[in-house]
């Protein structure tokens, strides 16, 4: 499992939906066939927005009693 995230300071110019298509794009050549992302709550928008669709919550790893959105990407 990877983790990427975006600084707040570099939202909104493009560097999330480069990063998103860069890590699809390895997925696909490693043979994946999804994409599983556990998404900060104000994210999820955006993953939704490039085709992501919600599959549930999962417990946050570093916030104890914190639920993060579950989404799917198929790739």
């Amino acid at each position: 499992m990877l983790k990427l995230f975006i600084e707040p300071h570099a939202l909104r110019n493009g560097t999330g939906r480069m990063l998103f298509a860069w890590a699809a794009e390895v997925s696909r050549n490693e043979g994946a066939t999804r994409m599983v992302i556990e998404a900060d709550p104000d994210a999820a928008p955006f993953y939704s927005k490039l085709g992501a669709r919600a599959t549930g919550e999962v417990p946050s790893g570093s916030i104890p009693g914190r639920l993060l959105p579950r989404l799917t990407f198929d790739l």
